[in-house]
């Protein structure tokens, strides 16, 4: 029975987080599959403008992937790849952040409204940047991750149906994920780590910070 133990708890984190990137990967493509197609083709948007958000969306949907390739690897042992792979990931991380600031800031908008994106940039970049300096900290480090991707996620989830998630309340999608997350603590470990007792509370206010002045301008 002791040498069980140890087995079976160091697969459950990878069979999680693999599966984790793999829903928000289905969410991410669902969502953006609501409103984007050959519409964004037909618009009066000079080509530049088309060139550059097929590039931010590239980017943006290059993270979705890599993150899933990276939990693969994790869970099929090959850590070796999965480290030479993670420098890929830093380097999209950043063009990530240029792009949605860009796409925030380029595109008219009440300053309520671009500081939901400026929040989404800076609640992806800060996990993801302290994830790479913990990289040789797993438990950290996929937290980190988890929280990060998963704040990439509101833009899909503000997507959605309103019958599925009315506009005003994207994030709560997104704090969906990163509960689920925290549950998964809770029943594998019997704690919350302290990744999550941190961030949570700063996002949750940082969250409403955020959409108080923006709420009006929000379907």
């Amino acid at each position: 029975m002791t040498t069980n133990a140890p087995k079976a708890t160091a697969t459950t984190p990878r069979r999680f987080y693999l599966a984790m990137s793999v829903m928000m990967l289905a969410l991410v493509t669902y969502g953006f599959s609501n409103t984007l197609g050959p519409g964004l083709l037909h618009t009066q948007r000079p080509v530049r403008d088309i060139m550059l958000l097929s590039i931010h969306g590239a980017v943006f949907y290059a993270w979705m992937l890599f993150m899933v390739a990276q939990a693969a690897l994790i869970r099929l042992r090959h850590i070796r790849l999965h480290r030479l792979l993670g420098w890929f990931g830093a380097a999209d991380a950043v063009l990530v952040v240029i792009m949605g600031l860009w796409a925030t800031f380029h595109q008219p908008a009440p300053f309520a409204l671009e500081m939901v994106g400026v929040l989404s940039m800076a609640g992806f970049g800060i996990p993801v940047s302290l994830a790479i300096l913990w990289r040789k900290r797993p438990a950290y480090h996929r937290r980190l991750l988890l929280i990060g991707t998963a704040m990439l996620t509101n833009a899909a989830f503000a997507r959605f149906p309103g019958s599925y998630l009315p506009g005003h309340f994207f994030y709560a999608g997104t704090d969906l994920l990163i509960a689920i997350g925290v549950a998964r603590d809770l029943w594998k470990e019997r704690s919350i780590h302290v990744v999550y007792r941190y961030a949570m509370p700063i996002l949750l206010a940082a969250e409403i910070a955020v959409l108080i002045p923006a709420w009006r301008y929000l379907s």
